[in-house]
């Protein structure tokens, strides 16, 4: 039992992996999460065996899960900054006050109050803004974001902190 330095998780199961040149010690679900290979757990050395899809006859891969929408993709739109205005203002052009909106939405007064006062609702009450008021609330993201990684008094830095700011600089974001 150990420290993960990538997570900063105390008295787990860690491994030592490397990483660049560098050892880590890490928890498993942090290299899982990062795309880490186990260490051979055989000590002859001989390479594990690895498992590749097979093609099926319609030209997809066995075991890809389900169809649908690309993960990828689902971040590529933003709630809008000024949502609490727009949602507060469609509801007034329809003559609505916020209990009638809430009772067309099947959502409670107090969801209308809470994004009408700038806390962002979750994705399926957005969804049902959009629909009801006949308003757009997510938009096309324009700017990339920028991570601060900063030490804070109740939480240090941790490895994967400081990890994921090396990815995302040798990538250009």
């Amino acid at each position: 039992m150990g420290d993960c330095e990538l997570c900063g998780a105390m008295k787990v199961g860690t491994r030592s992996v490397m990483r660049g040149q560098t050892s880590i010690e890490a928890c498993k679900q942090c290299m899982q999460r990062m795309g880490i290979a186990l260490p051979d757990e055989n000590q002859n050395n001989t390479p594990r065996p690895t498992h590749q899809p097979k093609p099926k006859a319609s030209g997809g891969y066995r075991g890809t899960g389900k169809k649908g929408k690309d993960i990828m993709v689902r971040r590529s739109k933003e709630l809008r900054s000024d949502f609490s205005s727009a949602i507060r203002q469609a509801r007034e052009a329809m003559g609505w006050d916020q209990r009638e909106l809430a009772k067309r939405m099947a959502e409670r007064v107090n969801i209308i109050q809470h994004s009408e006062g700038g806390k962002r609702p979750t994705d399926s009450v957005v969804n049902k803004f959009e629909r009801i008021l006949n308003i757009q609330l997510m938009v096309e993201r324009t700017t990339e974001e920028e991570t601060i990684v900063r030490n804070t008094k109740d939480r240090q830095m941790t490895m994967e902190d400081l990890y994921n700011q090396a990815k995302k600089d040798m990538r250009g974001d």
